[in-house]
């Protein structure tokens, strides 16, 4: 209830702004200014689609362009996909860039407007470059050949949630390295309090755990060279077979970390139970707290460690995930001006200000502070020393790999119905059989 008055503070106080502000400058006319069509990934009604009805009710009336505005929901590339074909593009889209890598810039092709002009003009605030509003060394994530085609203004980040209060309660200490992190666990487990909450049906929640183990011990770019490499020798480091490891003593053929029955487990069972205090914690995006908090105890408060270290490894704490959504133009929009100077205007401090007040995200612009319930994360970002993408960008860089041979082995080691070596064994031979064209798409070899 409290989100709630607040947010209708929050859009009451912008409007009155913006009725302040046409009476400063009447707005070009409609005629004269033109239009664009924009297709949103949020669905209607959620916090973040009644931001951006906001923000466009507000570019209209400062720009005199009409936006043409449609919240599809997560499916939105299979919803354009028609229009792009018919050449009825949208001018503007948005999702998670590495949705949109795999729908419009696979292999050599270029499905988007390469964003340098707008994003070496100058920023909405007076900045010298609009570049230097963002984070560089995650955009440079998402460039190719150079070429920027992406802006943020959603930040995502993953790592452990879970109840400050409870922790307390136990005297359990946020562990940093792997081995008091299976220490907590460990006496989470004692207490009677499942020490992990998965529902363990959605495969990319299950991906969380081999893939930052990975990451930690091999450091990032690693997982990604080794389901590139089509000799498969890349899985003989030993890197790969601890990180398995580290992933099987989780599990229920280990030492049972997880909530029980949690390989049949559907969104989002396991992460409300967590939310009602039933488990320990979450491995999960910064989305969490806005998708639980309805749930929670009033003493509930949120706190976040990242994936623990694994000292000695490749691997580096201070090596951050930067899964990252926002602002994309398709190659054949037919206003794509108009479509930047909204991205320009929405990239205003004060708009992804109030886009972090109203969603409980974090944001694209470096310079907005994130909320305060993600006060621990923010302490952790401040000490990276490096990005990667979600998934080491496996999830968009090679998609039928990710679908049809990663998933189905990584649910049977997080599950503990394969061991360690026997992971590696197929992960490797599968992957082989998938650059010979061999895997089929159950994820058999033909």
């Amino acid at each position: 209830m409290k989100k709630l008055i607040y947010c209708v503070i929050v859009v009451a106080l912008a409007a009155m702004v913006l009725v302040g502000c046409s009476k400063k400058e009447a707005a070009p006319s409609a005629a004269s200014a033109g239009s664009l069509t924009y297709v949103t990934f949020w669905n209607q009604g959620e916090p973040s689609s009644d931001y951006l009805e906001l923000c466009v009710e507000a570019f209209q009336k400062e720009t005199g362009i009409r936006v043409n505005y449609t919240p599809v929901g997560r499916d939105l590339m299979t919803k354009i996909r028609t229009d792009i074909l018919s050449g009825n593009s949208p001018d503007l889209i948005d999702q998670d860039f590495v949705e949109i890598n795999a729908g419009l810039m696979k292999g050599d092709d270029r499905g988007l407007l390469p964003l340098d002009d707008l994003l070496n003009s100058s920023g909405p605030d007076g900045e010298a470059r609009f570049l230097d509003v963002f984070n560089k060394s995650e955009m440079d994530l998402f460039a190719r050949d150079g070429k920027y085609y992406y802006i943020p203004y959603v930040k995502v980040t993953s790592g452990f949630f879970y109840n400050k209060t409870l922790f307390r309660s136990l005297n359990l200490t946020p562990p940093r390295t792997w081995d008091d992190f299976m220490s907590v666990c460990q006496r989470l487990k004692a207490s009677g309090i499942p020490p992990l909450a998965l529902d363990g049906q959605i495969s990319f929640y299950n991906a969380y755990y081999y893939y930052w183990a990975a990451a930690r011990v091999l450091g990032s770019g690693k997982f990604s060279a080794a389901a590139n490499d089509p000799t498969g020798a890349a899985w003989d480091d030993p890197g790969f077979l601890q990180a398995a490891q580290m992933v099987f003593d989780l599990s229920k053929g280990g030492r049972n970390y997880c909530q029980d029955g949690y390989e049949g487990s559907p969104y989002p069972s396991a992460q409300s139970d967590w939310a009602l205090g039933k488990s320990g914690s979450v491995l999960c995006g910064t989305w969490i707290p806005n998708e639980t908090s309805p749930m929670v105890a009033s003493d509930w408060e949120y706190g976040f460690f990242a994936f623990p270290e694994v000292p000695g490894a490749r691997g580096s704490y201070n090596d951050v995930e930067a899964y990252l959504m926002g602002y994309a133009i398709p190659k054949d929009a037919k206003n794509p001006d108009n479509a930047k100077k909204f991205i320009k205007f929405a990239l205003k401090k004060e708009w992804a200000q109030t886009f972090v007040k109203m969603t409980d995200n974090m944001s694209g612009h470096k310079d907005v502070a994130p909320p305060a319930v993600l006060n621990d994360v923010t302490a952790y970002l401040a000490g990276a020393t490096g990005a990667h993408k979600s998934y080491d960008g496996l999830m968009s860089d090679l998609p039928d790999w990710w679908a049809n041979v990663f998933y189905p082995i990584d649910n049977d080691l997080i599950f503990g119905r394969i061991t360690p070596r026997q992971f590696i064994d197929r992960i490797k031979a599968q992957t082989i059989a998938y650059w010979q064209g061999r895997v089929d798409v159950s994820g058999s070899i033909r």
